[in-house]
């Protein structure tokens, strides 16, 4: 009997740290999914945000190393509008958002997207999140899980006012956010 109990109860401890381990940590291959969207955001949008007269190379950043890697698996070889996509990891909120066409703020990030969002005012850039509140605190897209797959949400009013246009084809396929009036 004590040593039923025992199994049962590091089967169900087995359970819980399997399933909050799932929750907190995005895969490779869900990261890999998220950069195949940013590259098709930027595809499908055109705008002000990216000039590749004047840009060498279409930018996508992110604090987060993990994301980074996927991405620059992802999305080697590729270009937007004939540019290379160039994948960089920002070490501070400090430096190097500027040189950004694309910020993705992965959910170990929100603390530096509080501190980003007080200081900044964010134009010509397109701002990709992956947590609850991200459009009502001034995102323009973010990432949500359901069974198991990643969707988004967007919210075409920012993007607009951020000098992005996105392409319709894409908006049907996301959850517009609604605004609360």
């Amino acid at each position: 009997m004590m040593q039923s109990l025992h199994r049962l109860f590091i089967i169900k401890l087995f359970l819980v740290i399997f399933f909050m381990s799932g929750e907190t940590a995005a895969t490779p291959r869900e990261d890999a999914i998220k950069s195949g969207f940013l590259y098709n955001f930027a595809r499908y949008s055109d705008g002000d945000w990216f000039n590749p007269g004047v840009n060498s190379s279409y930018n996508i950043c992110s604090f987060n190393p993990e994301f980074i890697a996927a991405a620059r698996n992802t999305l080697k070889d590729l270009t937007i509008k004939n540019r290379p996509i160039m994948v960089n990891l920002l070490t501070s909120e400090e430096g190097g958002i500027a040189d950004c066409d694309t910020l993705f703020i992965s959910k170990h990030d929100i603390d530096k997207w509080a501190v980003l969002f007080k200081k900044e005012t964010f134009s010509n850039l397109m701002l990709v999140g992956e947590f609850d509140n991200f459009l009502s605190s001034g995102g323009h897209i973010n990432f949500f899980i359901i069974g198991g797959k990643v969707r988004f949400e967007i919210d075409p009013i920012k993007l607009k006012k951020s000098g992005i246009n996105m392409s319709s084809k894409v908006l049907r396929l996301g959850r517009i956010h609604e605004r609360e009036l």
